[in-house]
Formats: structure tokens, C-alpha cells, sequence
């Protein structure tokens, strides 16, 4: 269990630096006078180089030990974290949150990697319940605590305040994390080569299907999250401190749901448990995205619906693509998972950019679109993930 929560704490600050982007929007809007694509682009620089490093790290991750793996790349996501706060200008910015991408992009993949080696596959739904956490607690703790220090202080004071808590989180992680080297018994400390790895993986049709799923779910996700607190502030008419409580509400209440819908993956079934929660998060997305000005309490009915369904729906999900991963080729497998998790979110936050207006009174246009977008994907996720295996 201390292992567990050390993880949702390592997930807990990765996930929380990559979206206190989101709620800082408006912000950044403002300070850096930046369009709906230059904003897309600012997002796609961390998953972008994420991409790049998930696809590095399928030819090392297999190579050594897990706990030696995690320390170093948590160490750099530190340094890198510490250095966006210093950023000056939206060049400095960009570079910044991009050299993070690499490290940060790679922490997801490890973190998911530990779980399946050390936890057997009957009880998996609940341990990445819990480590999923790291998600909620992101949303319902970090994120309003960073937006707020934000808004009060300056957004620098949101990503020096990540990368303390990372530090502290490090010492933990060295006295905690064990070391993992059951993947490299068949030759002592190293498995066979990271390219035959690589050819088992994608000749794989079953884990072929579980890298479809994840692009197909993230791109419908991801081309929303980047601006729902932008459409909210400017179409909504939410104030910028006001989007504070989106996160507490929404991510407070994911805290609950998370483990619970990994008890009932478990016990019910993974994909009917799947099916159930991507079913309801249609509903937010649409409301979400169709919202045009309302009291406070009716937005975070549907922004909170969209945390608990839409976060819920990966856990069952996160448990069956896990399970089609080969235990001697998890960390190849996690690692080009990673990489098309990071492009996914890379790509929609683009497009979604491409395809969102801003008028001349400062409102957005088409959003709309993108979460019809969003509702498609995620019925045809639906469809390939029925197709999945889970066997490991």
C-alpha cells in the first residue's frame, strides 16, 4: 500500500505541472497576448517532446531497473518543472514546458509499468484505482492551490510550488520505491534486445488494438480539456479565480469515485464497467461544450459529471491495456503507449486549435464542434476496446 501511494504521489505532480496549464489559460492569454493556436501550441510542446521521449525510451526502459529508472527521470521532470517558472518570454516558455515534456511524458509509462510488475492481474483494477488518484488529487488539491497562488502572486509561484512538492516526493520515492528487476532475469540484468522487444509489441495485434484505443480516447478528450477554462472565462463568464472551483469540485470528487470504480472494474467487469462511465461522460461533454452563460452551480454540475466520468472511464480502461502487455516487454509496451498517449494529446490539442475562432469581443467560436468530435471518438473507443484481450 505505501508503494501505492508513493506512486499516486509521483502521479500526483506530474499530472498536476501538465494541467495547471489549463486553469492559467486566461492568464497567459492576457500576459503573452497569444491566439487559440499559439495557446495549442504551448500545450503541444509538452506532449509533443513527451512523444519524442516515450519513443526513446522503448529502446532503455526495458533495459534497467525500474527504481533506477523512475529516480532519474523524476529527478529531470524536477529540474525542468523548476525551470518553466523562470521563463521570461513565450520562447523561454515554450522551450521550457518542452524539456519537461521529456521527462514528464516518460513518469505516466514507469508509474504504470511498477504497478503491473508488482500486482497481480486480479487485483490491478484497484491498485491503478489508487494510483489514479494522483489525477483527483491533482484536480481537487494542486490545481486550485496553484491557480489560486497564481492569480494572487504571479503564475511562476504555480510552477516553483510543483517542483517543491516533487522534491519532497523524490525523498520518499528513495527510501520507498523498491527495486524491480524481475524483467531482466533471462540475462541477468539485461533482457533481450530492445529491438526484438519492439518487433514483439507491434506484432502484436492485440496490443496493436490497446495503442488504437488509447489515441482514439485521448483525442477526444484532450482536444476539450485545453479549453474548457478559456471558453468558460470568455463565454461563460466566469471570473478567472471563479475556475478554482471547477477543479476542487470536480477533482475533490474524483478522489471518492477513482478507487471505487477500480473495485467495481474488478468485481463487474472491466469493459461493462468501461461501457457504464464512457456512456455518462457524454452527457458533460456535450453540455460542456454547448454552455453559454450560467450561474456557477449549474457549470460545475457538468464540469464535475466530466472529472468523475470522463477521468472514471480510464481506470477500467487503464487496467485492460496494462493487461495486454507481455510482463518481460511491459516497460517497451508502456513506453510506445506513452508516446502515443503524449502525440494523441499533442495532436488534438492542435487540431482543436485549428478548429476553435476567437471574435473580435474576445468569445470563442466552434467549440462545439470539437466536443461532437469527442463524443464520436469516444463510441468508437468503445468499439475497439471490446476487441481487447486482457491476459496479462
Amino acid at each position: 500500500m505505501s508503494l501505492m501511494i508513493v506512486l499516486a504521489g509521483i502521479n500526483f505532480t506530474h499530472i498536476m505541472d501538465f494541467m495547471i496549464m489549463m486553469p492559467l489559460g486566461p492568464q497567459f492569454n492576457r500576459i503573452f497576448e497569444i491566439t487559440p493556436e499559439l495557446w495549442s501550441s504551448v500545450i503541444s510542446s509538452y506532449t509533443f517532446a513527451a512523444a519524442i521521449s516515450g519513443l526513446a525510451a522503448i529502446f532503455l526502459l526495458d533495459l534497467f531497473d525500474r527504481r533506477k529508472a523512475l529516480l532519474f527521470i523524476y529527478s529531470g521532470f524536477i529540474i525542468s518543472t523548476f525551470l518553466v517558472g523562470f521563463a521570461k518570454s513565450i520562447e523561454m516558455l515554450l522551450a521550457a514546458r518542452a524539456l519537461t515534456g521529456l521527462f514528464g511524458g516518460i513518469i505516466g509509462a514507469l508509474v504504470l509499468s511498477i504497478v503491473g510488475d508488482v500486482i497481480e492481474n486480479k487485483h490491478r483494477g484497484k491498485a491503478i484505482g489508487i494510483v489514479m488518484t494522483g489525477f483527483s488529487a491533482a484536480a481537487s488539491l494542486g490545481v486550485p492551490l496553484g491557480l489560486f497562488l497564481g492569480t494572487k502572486f504571479g503564475w511562476k509561484l504555480a510552477f516553483f510550488m510543483v517542483a517543491g512538492i516533487s522534491t519532497v516526493l523524490l525523498g520518499f520515492a528513495i527510501k520507498l520505491v523498491p527495486s524491480i528487476k524481475g524483467h531482466l532475469k533471462e540475462k541477468g540484468t539485461r533482457v533481450e534486445s530492445s529491438i526484438q522487444a519492439l518487433k514483439f509489441v507491434v506484432s502484436d495485434r492485440n496490443q496493436l488494438r490497446a495503442f488504437g484505443f488509447t489515441l482514439l480516447i485521448v483525442f477526444g478528450q484532450f482536444s476539450i480539456i485545453p479549453f474548457i477554462s478559456p471558453y468558460t472565462v470568455s463565454n461563460v463568464g466566469f471570473e478567472e479565480i471563479e475556475l478554482i472551483y471547477i477543479y476542487l469540485v470536480g477533482g475533490a470528487l474524483t478522489v471518492f469515485t477513482s478507487p471505487l470504480f477500480g473495485k467495481f472494474a474488478d468485481r463487474f467487469g472491466r469493459l461493462k464497467t468501461f461501457a457504464v462511465l464512457m456512456l455518462i461522460s457524454l452527457v458533460p461533454i456535450y453540455a460542456i461544450t454547448n454552455m453559454t452563460p450560467q450561474p456557477v452551480w449549474f457549470v460545475l454540475i457538468f464540469s464535475s459529471m466530466f472529472f468523475v466520468f470522463a477521468a472514471g472511464r480510464m481506470v477500467p480502461a487503464s487496467a485492460m491495456v496494462v493487461g495486454t502487455a507481455h510482463p518481460d516487454y511491459r516497460g517497451t509496451f508502456m513506453s510506445l503507449r506513452s508516446s502515443l498517449l503524449s502525440l494523441g494529446q499533442g495532436v488534438a490539442a492542435f487540431c482543436a486549435g485549428l478548429i476553435i475562432v476567437e471574435f473580435p469581443d474576445g468569445t470563442y467560436g466552434n467549440f462545439r464542434i470539437v466536443g461532437y468530435i469527442g463524443i464520436a471518438t469516444s463510441l468508437l473507443s468503445f468499439l475497439v476496446l471490446r476487441k481487447i484481450k486482457d491476459q496479462y
